[in-house]
């Protein structure tokens, strides 16, 4: 029982905390064990007293642990918060990626006995009548949380996909959790609308914004890029490019190259272009060369005859890494046989083919989209005050500034990098903090941390993270690391990328099963079977899908059926592997010709992250546009959403 003048050490977890004191007095008894153990072993003394020595101290250890937390002051007996104290306050959190997932599972702990969240689960409810949160909601278009580090290794077949997503639902069960997108933000009024899946909207009032949209892929203004590419940026993206990379494989292997335009095809089916040269397009050249060679081994592909060429434009790879480590990286990857085409511009992709600047063409059915992000659109649909590259403009505490009740993190958020001698508001692109999954890791515990320390009025903790290095994965068995000055190649480096990544996945139930992919990937080897070639849906841009009278039969654009001279759509049907047509069928004459039904573009003009919201596109009308995206500091409410489907209702 806590005396009521004792010292309070507030936790944001409500968990009460153990001193530094007692926890190295708990690391001094069990290292005393393992001590005594040592002494056993080098044979100083027999086992039974060895033995019972080392029980002896962990007994010791165990009991001091038990006494620490059952005599420190409880969560609920001593209240934390001081100053300007807001009970109940409603906590929205826009985005339910890897800092919106962490960030509400610490909230969530603070939702006192009066919250209104209807997620609850089993979880028995504590009395916090001090506690500083009423809900947590949190809104994001899926319903789980992908750790996209690991996305190469489920495009190797390495890891099964699923198994890199995590549920909101299941994991935040005292959280609203709100599957739908969030199409403006007008935080002037603090209030947001939400697009359900059903095309309704829905109205969220909120106290506290955390904002954690993450980012897109970014797209590069090359002809024919965005209709043929395939973009690397989810679970879905990572399954359909595993076996559209395969279906490759399994297309060439039925291709006899005896004439000179089957040689032709069979080579455009085996060559595989990956345009980008940081982590993600290096990692993932990585994985898939690999599995194209192990697969390719099983349907009849000799490895020769696999053509990897990884395009960068600047003039190295992975700038996330020093010069010496890249030009390593260069030369183990053109030790393997991939071209890597390092300065080389990026002029067209249309028609199938791979136009460099420098005029090499390069025929392929495949093209790997991995040329950095962007931040989400999202941003630009708010009144929120956002720096040039349209990132959230953030203190070092996490703060949207000028907004003291608005929190941004992770790779939408523009936060000064203090380990970099950045100011407490600096905004200058050098010292900002990288987005990588060390900062969204490390930012959404500080920032979970200061919006209860916001809520209870106490001093707000400012980010800073000085980078130990990076690791990356370069296939199986090989990767690259360089931490702190110490560069490692092959199987060590790989064993630390595959241990910090598993040490970041959120949930015990995740990691085991991602460790059981391994085993058996390691026991049994990948799996090389495609189980079906996911078809992406048409995007805006695409070619028309019309009807050829003559034969009645769909062809033409990305993701249809491919012609007979193999330039199908990107991730479609295999290419047809010969030039023999079946003939029309033909019918009497009083029987009417059947006629294919027209399929209209309109039918797939849905809206896309790469324009706004066509309900909001055409409601701007008073709106000022951003000029050039370049517009910095706070931007104006959002007077422009006028009575409709995506109505502010009740103005």
């Amino acid at each position: 029982m806590s005396r009521p003048d004792e010292q309070y050490q507030w936790s944001p977890t409500g968990r009460p905390p153990r001193t530094r004191a007692r926890l190295l007095a708990v690391l001094g008894v069990l290292a005393l064990a393992a001590l005594v153990l040592g002494l056993w072993a080098t044979r100083m003394t027999t086992f039974w007293p060895a033995a019972g020595g080392a029980a002896v101290a962990v007994g010791l250890g165990v009991a001091l642990l038990a006494g620490s937390r059952l005599f420190s002051p409880s969560a609920e007996a001593v209240a934390p918060d001081t100053g300007d104290f807001v009970p109940g306050a409603r906590v929205l959190v826009v985005g339910g990626g890897y800092v919106g997932l962490v960030a509400a599972r610490a909230l969530q702990e603070r939702i006192g006995i009066a919250g209104d969240g209807r997620h609850r689960g089993s979880r028995p409810l504590r009395s916090r009548a001090v506690t500083p949160i009423g809900s947590v909601t949190v809104v994001d278009p899926q319903p789980h949380m992908t750790y996209q580090p690991f996305l190469p290794e489920a495009a190797g077949g390495s890891i099964a996909p699923r198994h890199l997503t995590v549920s909101l639902r299941r994991v935040l069960d005292r959280c609203d959790v709100v599957t739908g997108s969030v199409v403006a933000v007008d935080d002037a009024r603090r209030r947001a609308v939400v697009e359900l899946p059903d095309g309704t909207s829905r109205q969220l009032t909120y106290d506290v914004l955390v904002v954690a949209p993450g980012a897109i892929a970014r797209e590069l203004p090359v002809p024919g890029l965005a209709e043929r590419a395939l973009t690397f940026r989810s679970v879905g993206d990572a399954a359909a490019l595993r076996d559209h990379v395969l279906s490759r494989l399994d297309a060439a292997a039925s291709v006899v190259p005896t004439t000179a335009a089957e040689v032709a095809r069979r080579a455009r089916l085996l060559t595989f272009v990956v345009v980008g040269g940081g982590f993600a397009g290096v990692e993932a050249l990585g994985e898939l060369e690999d599995l194209t060679r192990r697969a390719g081994r099983q349907v009849g592909v000799d490895p020769s005859e696999l053509r990897w060429v990884l395009v960068e434009a600047s003039r190295r790879i992975m700038p996330e890494v020093s010069e010496p480590t890249a030009a390593r990286v260069h030369g183990r990857l053109a030790g393997r046989g991939i071209e890597v085409r390092v300065g080389a511009g990026l002029a067209s992709a249309a028609g199938g083919d791979v136009r460099l600047a420098d005029g090499t063409v390069i025929p392929t059915d495949t093209i790997v989209l991995a040329a950095g992000t962007r931040p989400h659109p999202l941003l630009e649909r708010t009144d929120l005050p956002l720096e040039r590259t349209g990132k959230v403009r953030c203190t070092a505490m996490l703060q949207v500034i000028g907004r003291p009740h608005a929190f941004a993190a992770g790779d939408g958020a523009a936060v000064p990098d203090l380990a970099r001698g950045a100011t407490l508001a600096d905004e200058d692109p050098a010292v900002l903090t990288a987005p990588t999954a060390q900062h969204a890791v490390r930012q959404a515990r500080v920032l979970a941390d200061n919006v209860v320390a916001h809520l209870g009025g106490r001093p707000l903790q400012p980010y800073s993270h000085s980078s130990s290095g990076v690791v990356a994965g370069l296939g199986r068995r090989r990767g690259v690391a360089e931490i702190r000055g110490l560069r490692l190649m092959g199987w060590p480096a790989y064993a630390l990328h595959r241990a910090y990544h598993l040490w970041a996945m959120p949930t015990a139930e995740r990691k085991a099963r991602i460790l059981l992919d391994w085993l058996a990937s390691a026991l049994l080897g990948r799996d090389p079977v495609a189980a079906g070639a996911v078809v992406p849906a048409p995007r805006r841009g695409d070619d028309d899908v019309v009807v050829a009278p003559e034969a009645g039969t769909v062809a033409g654009g990305v993701g249809g059926v491919g012609g007979a001279g193999g330039a199908g759509g990107v991730g479609g049907v295999a290419p047809q592997t010969s030039d023999v047509r079946e003939p029309a069928p033909s019918y009497p004459a009083s029987v009417p010709t059947p006629v294919a039904a027209p399929v209209r573009s309109d039918d797939y003009d849905q809206p896309t992250l790469r324009e706004p919201h066509p309900s909001l596109a055409t409601r701007v009308g008073s709106a000022a546009p951003r000029p050039d995206g370049t517009v910095t500091g706070d931007q104006p409410a959002l007077t422009w959403i006028t009575p409709g489907r995506h109505d502010f209702r009740g103005r």
